[in-house]
């Protein structure tokens, strides 16, 4: 379905892969995307962000919508496994001596959240990275530099992103070349709902599907062209993938060289 194969495994089974497996000497990123609507939408028209899909380890379905459209298709996907539900998972069974997560966090307020938590589950400053980077670093080299040399200085096993998509599933890849074995996880606000610095839709909203509606009254200024403007386009995509039997990305691929570390990356 749009030209990607999806994991079928439960969220548990994925978390409990992600922490007992370390990625294998030699391996690189294995990248985990969360595709929800507005991903399918930046799939149309951003070919580096379907190059990250193209690259990942595995993918998942996050938005409801697309749970929808996957139950119609039949592709065996039963249920969702979203970066909101999957980051606590994950992060409650690091462990100190074994696990070295790095963060990119969206604030400072949810990075010290959880620096402190870490600590209190026995791990030290030395085991652990935290950055909040400034807007728009994915385009420049300078901090694009810094931030990969803070990640592979602490020989990361796990990083995990979370100032939003596509930034973060195209930084992980045009980087993967130097950010050695580790898991990258771009799960978006996850990071911020664990911290308690956002609050997530209630359950019932989330099993109905309303959980956009929910963001949307926290975020409006910053959400209302995702959901009432941009987000029609998935009805192109989904035209596209049904006359395509499923093996075509959205969007059309254009022949263009990758960006090496420390270019600047397009826009």
């Amino acid at each position: 379905m749009f030209g990607l194969q999806f994991s079928c495994e439960s969220i548990d089974d994925i978390a409990r892969e992600i922490c007992s497996s370390l990625v294998p000497k030699g391996a690189g990123i294995r990248l985990l995307t969360t595709l929800n609507l507005d991903h399918v939408v930046n799939l149309r028209r951003n070919p580096d962000f379907r190059d990250a899909y193209r690259s990942s380890w595995k993918t998942t379905i996050d938005g409801m919508p697309i749970l929808v459209y996957a139950k119609l298709r039949k592709i065996g996907v039963k249920a969702r496994v979203t970066g909101a539900d999957l980051f606590p998972l994950i992060f409650n069974n690091l462990r100190p001596g074994i696990h070295r997560p790095f963060f990119v966090a969206s604030s400072e307020t949810v990075a010290n959240i959880l620096r402190d938590r870490l600590l209190a589950a026995g791990f030290d400053e030395t085991q652990i990275g935290i950055c909040v980077p400034e807007f728009g670093f994915e385009n420049d080299p300078v901090a694009s530099q810094a931030l990969a040399n803070r990640i592979t200085t602490l020989d990361a096993t796990h990083i995990f992103f979370g100032v939003g998509a596509p930034k973060s599933e195209i930084w992980i890849d045009h980087h993967r070349s130097v950010l050695g074995d580790a898991y990258g996880l771009a799960v978006g606000a996850a990071l911020d709902f664990h911290a308690g610095t956002l609050r997530r839709a209630p359950v019932w909203m989330q099993a109905a599907g309303l959980e956009w509606f929910w963001r949307f009254a926290q975020q409006p200024k910053r959400l209302f062209r995702r959901y009432f403007i941009d987000s029609w386009q998935v009805f192109g995509a989904i035209a596209k993938d049904l006359q395509s039997g499923g093996i075509t990305f959205p969007g059309k691929d254009v022949q263009r060289p990758r960006w090496p570390m420390g270019d600047h990356l397009p826009g």
